[in-house]
C-alpha cells in the first residue's frame, strides 16, 4: 500500500536523459522543487498527489506548446493537425496529432522521459496504447481524467484541479525555460527526478499509469489560457 513519501536529504536526481533544449533540466528541478514544498504535510510527500499533478502540468504543457508550435509555424509541426471538439458533458476538447508530438511521440516528450525513467529502476511500464485508448474511450464521461490508483491508493485531488497550479510555477519556469515547448520537457524531466528518488518505495509502473493517465487527459482538456499566454497563443486557441 502506498503511503506518504518523506523527502530525502539530497537533492532531485538528473534522470537518465540529458538536457534536449537549454534551461529545461533547470526548470525541471525547480518544478520538483517547489512543489514537493507546497505539497509536504506533516507526514511527509503524498507521493500518488505529486504524481498526478505533476502528470496535469506535464499534460498541459503540451497542449501549450502545440498551441503555439503551430501558431507560430514552427517546422516540428508543420503538417500536424488539432481541433476542438465538444463532450457530452458540456467539456470542449483538443484532439489531435499535434499534442501527441510533445505528449509521446517527439524525441524528449513526456511519455518517453517518464518511461524511460520507470524502466530504468526496474518498473514495469504500461501499454501505451491502451492508455491512450482509455482516455479516448471516457472523454466527456464521468471517468475522464480520473487516474487509475493501485488499489486502495489514490491522490488529494482530481488533474483537472491540480492545473489550478499551472500559474503559480510559470514565473520561475519562465525564467529557466522561456520557451514554450520547453515546458513539457520540463515538467517529463520533474518526474524523471520524482522517479529517481522514489524508486525501491513505490511501484513506477502503477505511477507511470498515474501520471500519463493525468497527462493524457489534460492534454485534451481545453481551459482558459494563462494571463501570461505566449503571444499568438489566443489566435489559435478557438481554432
Amino acid at each position: 500500500m502506498f503511503g506518504k513519501f518523506s523527502r530525502k536529504n539530497d537533492g532531485p536526481q538528473d534522470g537518465a536523459a540529458s538536457d534536449p533544449l537549454p534551461g529545461a533540466q533547470l526548470a525541471g528541478r525547480i518544478i520538483l522543487e517547489r512543489m514537493l514544498g507546497s505539497m509536504k504535510d506533516a507526514r511527509g510527500v503524498h507521493v500518488e498527489s505529486l504524481a498526478t499533478a505533476l502528470g496535469a502540468l506535464a499534460g498541459h504543457a503540451c497542449q501549450v506548446a502545440a498551441l503555439q508550435g503551430l501558431s507560430s509555424g514552427a517546422a516540428e509541426y508543420q503538417g500536424l493537425s488539432l481541433m476542438t471538439v465538444g463532450g457530452a458533458n458540456g467539456d470542449e476538447y483538443c484532439v489531435g496529432d499535434a499534442i501527441n508530438r510533445p505528449l509521446a511521440e517527439s524525441q524528449y516528450s513526456v511519455w518517453g522521459l517518464v518511461a524511460g525513467a520507470a524502466n530504468q529502476h526496474g518498473g514495469q511500464v504500461p501499454d501505451l496504447n491502451e492508455l491512450f485508448h482509455h482516455s479516448a474511450s471516457t472523454l466527456g464521461g464521468a471517468d475522464f481524467g480520473l487516474p487509475r490508483f493501485a488499489p486502495g491508493t489514490s491522490a488529494g485531488a482530481t488533474p483537472r484541479s491540480y492545473l489550478a497550479m499551472w500559474d503559480s510555477l510559470q514565473a520561475s519556469v519562465r525564467q529557466a525555460a522561456p520557451r514554450p515547448e520547453q515546458w513539457p520537457v520540463a515538467y517529463g524531466l520533474a518526474i524523471q527526478n520524482l522517479f529517481a528518488m522514489a524508486a525501491g518505495q513505490f511501484d513506477l509502473g502503477v505511477l507511470t499509469r498515474v501520471v500519463m493517465d493525468s497527462a493524457i487527459a489534460t492534454s485534451k482538456l481545453h481551459l482558459p489560457l494563462p494571463a501570461a499566454a505566449p503571444a499568438g497563443f489566443a489566435a489559435t486557441q478557438g481554432g
